[in-house]
């Protein structure tokens, strides 16, 4: 992968799981002017290798904006931090994102752009990312409702001219049970996969658990616990 750049950019947006925010656009074209309401998430973080911790997040929706924040902290109380603000005017169909995340050895990235929700009910995204060391990438994607979640596909071009492929599925499985594949295909042909398997249960508790498989056909694992408090009107999973 060293001669492809873009390509690495994309893993490690990936594998930290700030890319994944481009895919929630369809989500947040459906905002609406609605009272605010918070969903908090606090738990506890296994990886496969031997890597562990504790984290807090806080999801706020409400009058066509959506913020998100949280702090994740490691066995050598080290900490990484991400933050990510959305907004949504339904009278153009139009809205912007931005996020930032900070590792745990403090090196940062960042994410810039726009979407419109479209007359046929896709959603178009573009912008701009800017990876660990400095390095950027921008990216263009579109995201169609299915029966069961959503479909995104796109792409992700690096400062070189490179260009990576990105197709997304996300599926809701059951009330509380969703599921998203993310697969990246860089321009040397090699492929990224993640997936994310997300359940709430009725009494708040819930399990996460994300696999990641490399370039190199090994993977990774992390498995989390966690309880989730809700705030204001209803919120979904």
């Amino acid at each position: 992968m060293k001669n492809d750049p873009s390509f690495k950019l994309v893993a490690a947006v990936i594998l930290t799981g700030v890319f994944l925010a481009l895919f929630d656009s369809a989500r947040a074209a459906e905002a609406t002017a609605k009272p605010k309401r918070t969903r908090t998430r606090t738990g506890t973080y296994q990886n496969s290798n031997g890597n562990s911790g504790t984290f807090n997040s806080t999801v706020t929706r409400g009058a066509g904006e959506t913020t998100r924040n949280g702090t994740a902290t490691n066995q050598n109380g080290q900490t990484a931090t991400h933050s990510a603000d959305r907004t949504y005017d339904k009278t153009t169909g139009t809205g912007t994102v931005s996020s930032s995340t900070t590792a745990f050895d403090g090196d940062t990235m960042s994410r810039q752009g726009t979407f419109t929700k479209n007359a046929d009910g896709t959603v178009s995204s573009q912008g701009t990312l800017t990876g660990y060391h400095g390095k950027t990438a921008t990216y263009a994607d579109t995201t169609t409702k299915t029966a069961t979640g959503s479909t995104t596909t796109g792409t992700i071009t690096g400062a070189n001219g490179k260009t990576s492929t990105v197709n997304s599925t996300v599926t809701k499985v059951a009330p509380g049970d969703v599921s998203r594949d993310t697969t990246v295909t860089g321009a040397n042909g090699k492929t990224l996969e993640k997936e994310v398997a997300t359940k709430i249960n009725p009494d708040g508790t819930g399990t996460r658990v994300v696999e990641v498989t490399k370039p190199d056909g090994t993977t990774e694992t992390r498995t989390e616990t966690f309880a989730v408090t809700d705030s204001g009107a209803p919120s979904k999973p």
